[in-house]
């Protein structure tokens, strides 16, 4: 018999090449498409592209509706996140708690011996456990959103991209007679966000933070703001100030509703402390490895130290000082390619 294998599918291209190629590699392809929102994942285009694809191939397709847990799963965490002056980061809370969840779930239903998707990522193994590592192509790997994956999801995961550029995956698609998907328009930013702009996405959520004052880091007043919420660390166009040198928003005085603004350099940490942390190589942490961390998806990566605290909180001493971190977002550790682990922002210095 045939493996049998559980693939993410929402009608894109790189799910879509994943099917043909696992087709190729001798597995019995169950599809599964999840609706997470009204914006997006739901839209009657999505769903039928993944069905089409589906009947083409001859697998078996299934549609999940998580619009209900996904809202009070995903959305309550970025609006609670919001309200309390952190900046959330929805993909790597979804990720682990309900796409990845789900995938689990259904795999058991359909008797699915493994777990696929579309993601730029490849699965190797370290003495005698099986690793994320990051993808080929350094432009999509998306390692750096899966950090909250556990040891034994992992041993289950597939990911036919892993090898391929995106570029390839295009010419794939083309070949295998799917011009359609190598020219269609891929969706990016927050997928339950039309627009991408959360603002207005709080705003109709009922979230409208109260206007403010914008202080230096001695105290002094520079101006007023219009609501914490409506800004981000590190930003320093539109702030309505009209100073004759550069500043950025620095830090959030929740419990004073001030904003802090600085000069670049004031911007720099060099200590972490994050929050809801996994690691997935205990042994390498607990020996004092020098590691790689990464506090942004791209064009970052710094050597660190990483101590644990307790159960729920570690240190990130990094020995390179990155500016823009925003509390809330996720520091994701590397032992060079492979991905040993991650955690939230609490805070910095």
């Amino acid at each position: 018999m045939k493996p049998r294998v559980l693939l993410g599918m929402s009608g894109g291209i790189d799910s879509s090449v994943a099917a043909m190629l696992l087709i190729e590699q001798g597995f019995e392809i169950v599809g599964i498409t999840f609706l997470f929102s009204d914006v997006n994942n739901s839209d009657e285009t999505t769903v039928n592209d993944a069905k089409k694809l589906a009947e083409k191939l001859k697998i078996k397709h299934i549609v999940v509706d998580l619009r209900v847990l996904f809202k009070d799963t995903v959305i309550t965490y970025f609006k609670g996140e919001y309200i309390a002056g952190r900046t959330p980061f929805p993909c790597a809370y979804c990720n682990p708690n309900v796409k990845f969840a789900q995938l689990q779930k259904y795999a058991e239903i359909e008797n699915c011996d493994f777990i696929a998707t579309g993601h730029y990522v490849q699965i190797k193994s370290y003495r005698g456990k099986k690793f994320i590592f990051r993808g080929k192509d350094n432009d999509k790997d998306q390692s750096f959103f899966l950090w909250g994956l556990s040891q034994k999801l992992i041993e289950k995961l597939i990911f036919p991209l892993g090898n391929y550029d995106k570029q390839t995956v295009k010419k794939l698609a083309k070949e295998k007679g799917f011009l359609s998907l190598a020219n269609k328009k891929e969706s990016l930013g927050i997928c339950f966000i039309e627009g991408n702009n959360y603002r207005k996405f709080l705003k109709s959520e009922g979230i409208i933070s109260k206007p403010g004052l914008f202080i230096d880091t001695k105290g002094n007043v520079l101006g007023k703001h219009k609501g914490i919420t409506n800004y981000t660390i590190g930003q320093r166009r539109g702030l309505g100030l009209h100073l004759n040198y550069p500043v950025f928003v620095a830090k959030f005085l929740l419990n004073e509703n001030k904003i802090v603004l600085g000069n670049y350099a004031e911007l720099y940490k060099n200590r972490l402390i994050i929050k809801d942390y996994k690691i997935l190589d205990n042994e390498l942490v607990n020996n004092g490895a020098e590691l790689i961390v990464r506090v942004r998806y791209r064009l970052q990566e710094t050597p660190c130290n990483l101590n644990i605290l307790n159960d729920e909180r570690a240190e990130v001493v990094l020995l390179k000082s990155e500016a823009m971190i925003a509390n809330g977002q996720t520091a994701v550790f590397y032992d060079g390619d492979r991905l040993v682990g991650g955690g939230f922002i609490e805070s910095s210095e």
